[in-house]
């Protein structure tokens, strides 16, 4: 074993009262993981979760400090001897999975994770973790930030290992080294046999990275991508017409690139680039309401804004089924991708369920998919002014799935004009691109009606509703009731009717004019 100073303490208290406490039952317990490498490369971000090894009994020794410390615990996988202890502290909950060593030895275990970077350990004595323990020569990987698996067998032995060396390497910038290069090559099908959750998990942190394009040409290029995400693979090749300069798959990584500065601006975690200097001083003064839409999680801590990239992925997708092609007098041909949004919507709907993302995220993306031309439409039926109030209103009720009510309706329809505003970047190569400061500020047009209190909030409470009008007018339950309240509602937002007088007479005169 080769071993090397350095010491690290929790700055979590229940984290250093849980090591200690299984400390007490073990002559060595042992920190793994990607701790030790964020420790060896520099980053010091207190963590929330925490891989723990143990000689054996890990599941009974996790329960019994569990019982006395008072942190949740149960069985993560019995057959291998792994718990989960969980303690609802302030924010984050903090996690600790504990294991027992695998081949009965710290060395045996270590050799047998997936990449050598990732199989080093420290041991916890007396408070503090150090004493760090490299077999597979981690240290000096780390250093050349070069990834290589931990043994031969790493990437047979569990084959969702490809798709972290995808994210690893995108991640700290790492090189595969030649061996396990040639092993991803040559066995790609065999993540098939990996549980479509576990490939949704890697899948989801590949596309968290501050480069995701990237992720996505070395899942293209070890064809992953084809056997994880087949629909996103096949819009290579597929040719567009003026004003893209690019094919779909091209222009899909640019939306990917300006979707991520997107993410991480609402995030909080950078400024936009020149381009995006008109997003920020037209978006700025709703930046709180963006967060506060977009920043709460829809299921397991992922977020509506982390789904802006995904959205980018998929926008597209519907292109190669929707293809047509026009032969014209000069000899070029143009491309049309009628219903394209439709399409894809489709199977990006299909795809996610198949990945077993929870219903409101599909719907989310499958409501942004099929709203992302929308913007573009209403930016060229305003050329020279404000979109109008009711045009406002139409796009968020669309995007809301028929209810203003929902809760996935507003952040769907804000995603899907930030996905524009990634999108229209994306069809050109210059940057900002033709009419960016109008196209910007119909954005911030349709923005500022669904966050502002004297926008979409006030149709939200209607002065008319439907008891008011089948008692008004004698009116029995049914469609026509429905069809009068969307007028009236339409009528609201435009700022047409101000006053439950003005919405009846309305309603009589639309009456009128439909017997």
């Amino acid at each position: 074993m080769q071993m090397s100073p350095i010491r690290w303490t929790p700055s979590a208290p229940a984290f250093t009262a849980l090591l200690n406490a299984l400390a007490s039952q073990y002559d060595a317990v042992y920190i793994v993981g990607g701790l030790v490498r964020d420790l060896l490369l520099g980053r010091h971000d207190d963590p929330n979760d925490l891989d723990v090894v143990v000689p054996d009994q890990a599941v009974t020794a996790a329960r019994r400090t569990a019982d006395r410390l008072g942190w949740a615990c149960y069985p993560l996988d019995p057959d291998r001897d792994v718990a989960r202890l969980i303690f609802a502290a302030a924010g984050k909950p903090l996690v600790c999975d504990i294991a027992a060593m695998r081949g009965g030895q710290l060395n045996n275990d270590l050799r047998e994770r997936d990449f050598t970077v990732n199989a080093m350990a420290l041991r916890w004595q007396h408070g503090s973790a150090s004493d760090l323990v490299d077999p597979t020569g981690g240290q000096q990987d780390l250093a050349a930030r070069r990834l290589r698996t931990a043994s031969a067998w790493s990437l047979a032995a569990d084959p969702v290992r490809m798709l972290r060396a995808v994210r690893l390497a995108t991640q700290f910038g790492f090189t595969i080294d030649e061996p396990t290069d040639l092993q991803i090559r040559s066995i790609p099908d065999s993540i098939r046999l990996i549980s479509p959750e576990r490939v949704r998990d890697e899948l989801w942190k590949i596309f968290a990275v501050t480069d995701p394009d990237r992720s996505l040409q070395l899942l293209r290029h070890y064809q992953l991508l084809q056997r994880v995400l087949p629909e996103v693979a096949e819009l290579a090749g597929v040719e567009q017409s003026p004003p893209h300069d690019v094919d779909v798959y091209e222009h899909t990584l640019r939306t990917l690139r300006r979707a991520v500065q997107l993410r991480d601006w609402v995030s909080g975690h950078n400024a936009l680039d020149t381009a995006g200097a008109a997003i920020s001083a037209a978006l700025t003064p709703y930046l709180p309401s963006l967060r506060r839409h977009l920043l709460e999680p829809i299921a397991a801590e992922r977020r509506p804004i982390d789904w802006l990239v995904w959205c980018a992925l998929w926008h597209d997708v519907g292109k190669p089924p929707t293809r047509t092609q026009e032969l014209l007098a000069d000899g070029s041909r143009r491309y049309r991708f009628f219903g394209h949004e439709e399409a894809g919507a489709q199977l990006a709907t299909h795809r996610l369920d198949l990945l077993k993302f929870s219903r409101p995220e599909i719907a989310l993306v499958q409501t942004v998919v099929h709203s992302h031309m929308r913007p573009h439409l209403l930016h060229n039926a305003f050329p020279n002014e404000p979109v109008s109030r009711r045009a406002c209103y139409r796009f968020f009720h669309s995007c809301g799935g028929g209810s203003l009510t929902q809760l996935t309706g507003l952040p769907a329809a804000i995603s899907t004009l930030l996905l524009a505003l990634a999108d229209y970047q994306a069809i050109y190569a210059a940057s900002p691109p033709p009419a960016w400061t109008a196209y910007v500020r119909h954005i911030a047009d349709l923005v500022a009606y669904g966050l502002a209190a004297d926008g979409l909030a006030q149709v939200r409470s209607p002065l008319v509703d439907g008891h008011l009008l089948m008692h008004h007018f004698q009116l029995p339950p049914g469609r026509q009731v429905g069809t009068l309240l969307e007028q009236l509602r339409e009528a609201q937002a435009a700022g047409e009717i101000t006053t439950r007088e003005e919405g009846l007479t309305l309603a009589q005169t639309l009456l009128d004019r439909s017997r």
